[in-house]
C-alpha cells in the first residue's frame, strides 16, 4: 500500500501500537479512542489528515455493530437536531484542519495539544447532574462544536459525551446515541476529506479498515480491564494520561 510506502518499519509499529492503544482505553472506560490514538499518530510522523481518516475508518466496523447490536435501544427523536448541528459545524473544522496542516507539523502537534487541553478540562470540570430532559437550546451549540471538533481533529466526541450524561438516559441508550452520530458523520467526512486532501486519505480508509481485528481484540482486552477496576479510577487514569499528553503536545516543539 503506498501509505506504508512513506512509513519505515518503526513507524509502522508504533502506529499499529497507538490504534491497539487507543481501542484498549475505549473498551475500559467507554470514551477517549479519538483522543489517544490521534495525538500518537501526529507523532510519529503522520500528517493530520491522515492520522484522522486511520482513527474514523479503524472502529467504523466496531460503531456499525454497535449500532445494529443496540437498535431497539435507539431514540430516532434524540438524533436529528445533533445530526444537522454535527453536519452543519464539520465544514468549518475541515477547513481549520487544512490551514493548521499549512503551517507545519509544530503548529499540527500544538494545535492537537490545544483541544486536548480545553477536552480534558471540560470533562473534569464539568459535572452536570442527570435529568430526565435538558433544554433544547443546547443541541445547537453542542452539535456545531461537535461538528467542528470531528472535522478538525476528529475528536468530535466530548461535546456529545457531556449531553449524554447530562440526562438519565439508560446506558444502552447513551452508548448507541453516540454510536449513531459517529456513524452519520463518518461517510460525509472520509468523502469531504478524500476531496480536499487527496488520495493520501484514501489510502488511510484502507488501512484503518485493515486495522478492524486489532481493534476488535484490543477493546476487548480494555472491557476486561474495565470490568475489574473501578470506572472511577480508569477515567481518573485517562485524564491524567491526555493531561499528559496535551501539555508535551503543546511544549514540544518550543522545547526542541
Amino acid at each position: 500500500m503506498p501509505i506504508f510506502d512513506e512509513l519505515s518499519a518503526a513507524q509502522i509499529v508504533l502506529l499499529i501500537g497507538a490504534l491497539g492503544l487507543g481501542a484498549f482505553v475505549q473498551g475500559a472506560v467507554g470514551f477517549a479512542y479519538g483522543l489517544i490514538s490521534t495525538p500518537l499518530l501526529i507523532w510519529i510522523g503522520l500528517p493530520l489528515p491522515t492520522a484522522v481518516a486511520w482513527v474514523l475508518t479503524a472502529v467504523l466496523t466496531q460503531t456499525l455493530t454497535g449500532c445494529w447490536r443496540f437498535r431497539r435501544s435507539i431514540v430516532w427523536r434524540d438524533l436529528p437536531g445533533m445530526m444537522v448541528g454535527r453536519m452543519l459545524g464539520l465544514p468549518a473544522g475541515l477547513v481549520m484542519m487544512g490551514w493548521l496542516t499549512e503551517r507545519g507539523v509544530d503548529a499540527v502537534k500544538q494545535g492537537i495539544g490545544a483541544v486536548l487541553l480545553g477536552v480534558v478540562l471540560l470533562i473534569g470540570l464539568l459535572r452536570p447532574e442527570p435529568r430526565e430532559r435538558v433544554s433544547r437550546r443546547w443541541v445547537a451549540p453542542v452539535g456545531l462544536s461537535s461538528g467542528a471538533l470531528s472535522g478538525l481533529t476528529g475528536m468530535g466526541g466530548p461535546p456529545l459525551v457531556l449531553w449524554v450524561v447530562a440526562h438519565d438516559w439508560p446506558t444502552e441508550r447513551s452508548r448507541v446515541y453516540l454510536w449513531a452520530l459517529f456513524l452519520q458523520l463518518m461517510p460525509i467526512q472520509l468523502a469531504l476529506m478524500v476531496w480536499k486532501f487527496g488520495p493520501t486519505v484514501a489510502w488511510a480508509v484502507l488501512g484503518g479498515l485493515m486495522a478492524t481485528p486489532l481493534i476488535v481484540v484490543a477493546g476487548d482486552w480494555g472491557s476486561r480491564l474495565g470490568s475489574r477496576w473501578s470506572r472511577q479510577r480508569l477515567r481518573t487514569i485517562t485524564l491524567g494520561v491526555l493531561m499528559l499528553m496535551a501539555v508535551v503536545s503543546i511544549a514540544g516543539p518550543w522545547l526542541g
